[in-house]
């Protein structure tokens, strides 16, 4: 599996949780999850794995982390770095009552939905055929990214399942 090393090429990624020191049991830490469009998830739990897809050649990466709660939950986090700084990276965090459903929002994630056109679609000056390629484009960006997640998340959870 494939873990983040330092590189003075990218900018460092923003930290997507805070942990505070443990109280009582020393594998239990307190964190709050920055999530897009939501409120920090807060928990009190241990990191059960963490899997990242980081590599130099490509513009995005992927971290993705799994959490057991203190009250027996799950938590499930996929983050999406960007080496521009003119991308913001992306934290999504979410619940589960088992490992099953923690492992089912892993397997549900679309990375797709991170990709974004690096040209302006449409235009009137674009004729059908130039249109068609523009969208060839994209779709080969997606399954590309598609891919690089679905590597990332075969190889994190054949490494969960051997632990």
């Amino acid at each position: 599996m494939a873990y983040m090393t330092e590189s003075k090429q990218f900018a460092a990624p923003q930290q997507a949780y805070e942990e505070t020191a443990p109280y009582g049991d020393p594998s239990m830490l307190d964190y709050s999850l920055r999530r897009v469009g939501a409120r920090p998830l807060q928990f009190r739990g241990a990191e059960l794995g963490m899997a990242m897809s980081f590599t130099p050649d490509l513009p995005y990466w992927y971290e993705i982390n799994l959490f057991r709660t203190a009250d027996g939950g799950f938590v499930t986090a996929i983050k999406t770095f960007f080496s521009s700084v003119d991308e913001r990276d992306v934290f999504r965090a979410w619940q589960a009552d088992t490992l099953d459903e923690a492992i089912s929002q892993f397997e549900a994630f679309d990375p797709a939905q991170d990709v974004r056109p690096q040209a302006k679609l449409g235009g009137a000056g674009l004729s059908a055929a130039e249109l068609y390629g523009q969208a060839l484009e994209l779709q080969a960006r997606i399954a590309a990214v598609r891919q690089h997640y679905a590597a990332l998340l075969g190889e994190f959870l054949y490494e969960l399942d051997d632990a």
